[in-house]
């Protein structure tokens, strides 16, 4: 009965109010805030913080306005923890925790769930880390989270979370910057980015990014190749009329490292940091590329008419052997297998959408209406061998491991899958924010989603799962604002989100369904240059996947599962030279399969120095805090790392930046995950110098 009574509220005011402005009415409402405008990228203001964000609508809108937690990690902050991964920006944020699943990348978890979607300018993505993870960072101006369910705008989107990455734009002035790095384990990069207009009324604008990236690591064998390239496009058809296209393109070459087992009643290995388990000839290869294209008008009355359109393709192939049993305490035998994957991902995603502030009963608001389509294509072979036997964890030799010949399809006992799954998504979303006077605003939204997915096993020629289902997705919350810097709210989300991974048999996962209660509070103060938020919230769901441990790769549907908490974030200046960054986060959840520790505490610093010999340098210091935690019979204790930074400008132009992680080289796990692999060490003390020119 509340689902039907909100759709029809919001259909009101969507088919009701819309025509009701009155044509007097239209110049006196405030104009849509599109992405390309001034004032929304994060890029050159120097700043952490941001008062506006994408990831809760089509379009940017105040952050203040929308009734759940929004945290914006800008160019700013991500070049001063030097921060080129979606893993690494997940660092700094006290509401997201990086778990690794190798030495670079890893899963991402956000209030107790483990995150399986992310969006590049709200287009959604599958997020795997056993397929490598998000792009670098190098193309993006900023990375936003959205804790909590997005099922309106995502008709797939995640339960606790909605990762965007929002990238950079060709600008109206010509802009260069191109940078260098070398750093420990061999490390080195270089990166490139200009942008510029194409023509003398800046009316075409172009922009190319590119970086090459190598290194090894404090695991023995374990290595990186990665280069990346994106270029874009933007032309204005009329004053009024945007056309935006481009491509992003990446390869990597890896050696993989899938963590150490324990003993067999959960106990961490005391081995060193540089142990690797696993063959030299361990090997990761992935390439992907993805087109867009989008077009963008603005009528006279303030309204935007957008459409977009994405098509994303990578090609993974993996071989790696792994640890498939616990070390025996004794002997110290244990056993490992041979791990053989190949996969193929094609996504199309489009949407279409209208946003228009409305006037009516005296009051104002703005709603956007929409539909979107994708369509997703995934073809994977998988085999394993166990030829490599029983080996002992003091004896161990990497270099001694013979390559098996592994040969697709794997039909053979176990998770040997082959498999095509094909999954197709229809969504209609609406979506309005109404002022109801008394410095209350009110959110409600709705979308109907249509999905369809098949896996068929290509091996056996079988029909593993068909999965049609149909459903309305349902927000709504109330924004009160308690003075000109503070915003209390409260909300209500539906949860509902399909799933692709798959069980051992080869078929797919039931959705994820749920619901979740927030209510909070946000400030803004200093003119927008220090943001606040603190939150409450309370999760159920249930069907989420959770890791197989007898079958690697393969997911298991898990129960109902309940998980409540307090988030508090603070972001930008506090002083005319200081800026600060972090938090503190509490998660409590009865979920089994949570690796991460309920108390996170992420708090950053940076003093600039105004005046004197080292005027205009920057200091940076901070700490991040995790409490002990465990997974099943598998504990692991607290751990406090503190980072540092420090940059220098030589010119005007040139500067050089030397990061520092893990400052007092404490040595602690990161992650825990099975007593038979996926349990990591955390880096080093790690140094990075780099040099940068702008121009």
């Amino acid at each position: 009965m509340p689902q039907v009574s909100l759709r029809v509220s919001l259909l009101a005011s969507v088919v009701l109010v819309s025509p009701l402005v009155a044509e007097e009415d239209i110049t006196e409402l405030a104009p849509i805030l599109v992405e390309a405008s001034d004032g929304v990228a994060t890029e050159g203001t120097g700043s952490y913080s941001t008062e506006r964000a994408t990831v809760g609508g089509r379009q940017p809108v105040d952050i203040r306005d929308i009734p759940q937690s929004i945290t914006v990690v800008t160019d700013e902050r991500l070049e001063d923890a030097n921060a080129n991964s979606l893993e690494e920006a997940a660092f700094v944020l006290p509401n997201l925790t990086t778990a690794l699943g190798d030495v670079y990348t890893g899963s991402l978890y956000s209030r107790g769930h483990e995150v399986f979607t992310y969006n590049i300018d709200g287009a959604p993505r599958p997020f795997l880390s056993i397929y490598g993870t998000a792009p670098d960072l190098v193309f993006f101006d900023r990375v936003e989270l959205l804790s909590g369910p997005s099922g309106v705008y995502q008709g797939t989107g995640e339960p606790v979370g909605t990762l965007n990455l929002v990238r950079k734009r060709p600008t109206s002035t010509p802009q260069g910057r191109a940078s260098v790095a070398i750093g420990s384990f061999d490390a080195l990069r270089g990166e490139f980015d200009y942008s510029a207009p194409l023509n003398a009324e800046a009316t075409v604008r172009g922009r190319i990014i590119g970086y090459a990236d190598t290194k090894n690591s404090y695991v023995d064998f374990v290595e990186s190749d990665r280069e990346g390239l994106s270029g874009a496009l933007d032309v204005d058809l009329t004053d009024q009329t945007l056309l935006s296209f481009g491509f992003i393109a990446e390869t990597q070459d890896a050696l993989r490292f899938s963590g150490l087992p324990t003993f067999a009643d959960g106990t961490l290995l005391d081995v060193p940091r540089e142990t690797f388990i696993g063959a030299d000839w361990n090997r990761f290869e992935s390439d992907s590329i993805e087109g867009f294209t989008e077009l963008e008008h603005r009528f006279d009355n303030g309204s935007v008419l957008k459409a977009s359109a994405r098509r994303y393709s990578r090609d993974v192939v993996i071989r790696s052997v792994l640890p498939n049993s616990a070390v025996d305490p004794l002997s110290g035998d244990f056993d490992l297998l041979t791990f053989a994957r190949d996969f193929e991902e094609d996504t199309d995603f489009v949407d279409v959408n209208w946003s228009s502030p409305i006037s009516a009963f005296g009051t104002t608001g703005e709603v956007t209406l929409g539909a979107d389509y994708r369509s997703t294509d995934q073809a994977m072979r998988q085999n394993f061998d166990f030829s490599a036997g029983t080996q002992n964890i003091n004896t161990f030799d990497p270099t001694a491991i013979a390559e098996p010949v592994i040969t697709f399809p794997g039909i053979g006992p176990g998770f040997r899958l082959n498999t095509l799954t094909e999954t197709q998504e229809y969504g209609i979303y609406a979506q309005g924010r109404i002022d109801l006077g008394a410095r209350t605003k009110l959110s409600v939204g709705t979308r109907y989603v249509l999905y369809d997915s098949s896996v068929r096993d290509t091996g056996r020629d079988l029909i593993r799962s068909d999965i049609e289902e149909q459903r309305f997705v349902s927000n709504i919350g109330l924004a009160y604002a308690l003075n000109d810097r503070l915003t209390a709210y409260g909300g209500y989300s539906d949860i509902f989100q399909p799933q692709i991974e798959q069980r051992a048999d080869g078929s797919q996962l039931d959705p994820v369904e749920g619901r979740q209660f927030e209510v909070g509070l946000k400030g803004s103060f200093n003119g927008g240059s220090l943001t606040t938020q603190t939150a409450v919230f309370y999760i159920e769901d249930r069907n989420r996947a959770v890791e197989d441990p007898a079958n690697p790769g393969a997911f298991l549907d898990s129960g109902d599962a309940t998980t409540k908490g307090f988030e508090a974030l603070l972001q930008g200046f506090v002083g005319q030279n200081w800026m600060v960054s972090g938090g503190y986060t509490y998660v409590d959840t009865d979920r089994d399969d949570d690796p991460t520790s309920p108390h996170t505490l992420s708090l950053w610093g940076r003093y600039t120095v105004p005046e004197g010999r080292l005027q205009g340098a920057d200091l940076g210091i901070g700490l991040r805090y995790a409490s002990s935690f465990s997974l099943g019979t598998i504990k692991a204790p607290s751990y406090v790392v503190i980072d540092a930074m420090a940059r220098y400008p030589i010119t005007e132009t040139l500067s050089a930046q030397l990061s520092v992680e893990n400052l007092l080289d404490g040595t602690y796990y990161t992650r825990v995950n099975q007593t038979t692999r996926g349990n990591f060490y955390g880096t080093p003390r790690r140094l990075t110098l780099g040099i940068t020119m702008r121009f």
